[in-house]
């Protein structure tokens, strides 16, 4: 691999790289467990659910750990996931491009977004390192 010559170039939608069957959190959750979560999963973010699993946020390690950077104590201004998730939640199509999906992340400065249908139901998420799935190098002397 090392010292291969050729094109790099974007291919494919974001249902073709994207991770189904996401793990979810609730909207109730505490924030406790929401901590565990990301100690066990080691991902950047997950999907917030209400009781019906509706998409209602999304909460980043970076929220998490943004309530420190406070004065406040942490655990006694913030209870659940519903007081530091994002709304509305940041989603793509899954039927929209490689490269939308990059410029997305780009613009909103994350490392993942919900996939969803267009009913707007979770079918599952991308992340950034997903997105490298997306990427081909093609041999200049093929073409």
């Amino acid at each position: 691999m090392q010292g291969e010559k050729g094109y790099l170039h974007l291919e494919g939608k974001v249902e073709d790289v994207m991770t189904r069957e996401p793990v979810v959190v609730h909207e109730n959750d505490s924030l406790g467990r929401l901590i565990h979560m990301f100690k066990t999963y080691n991902f950047h973010g997950f999907p917030v659910v209400d009781e019906e699993r509706r998409l209602v946020g999304i909460v980043r390690d970076t929220d998490v750990i943004s309530i420190f950077a406070r004065r406040d104590p942490a655990f006694f201004v913030y209870e659940k996931v519903k007081d530091i998730m994002l709304t509305p939640p940041l989603v793509i199509d899954g039927v929209e491009t490689v490269q939308k999906a990059i410029m997305r992340m780009f613009t909103d400065q994350t490392r993942f977004l919900v996939v969803v249908d267009k009913h707007k139901r979770i079918i599952g998420v991308v992340t950034s390192f997903d997105l490298i799935k997306g990427i081909h190098l093609e041999d200049p002397s093929s073409g």
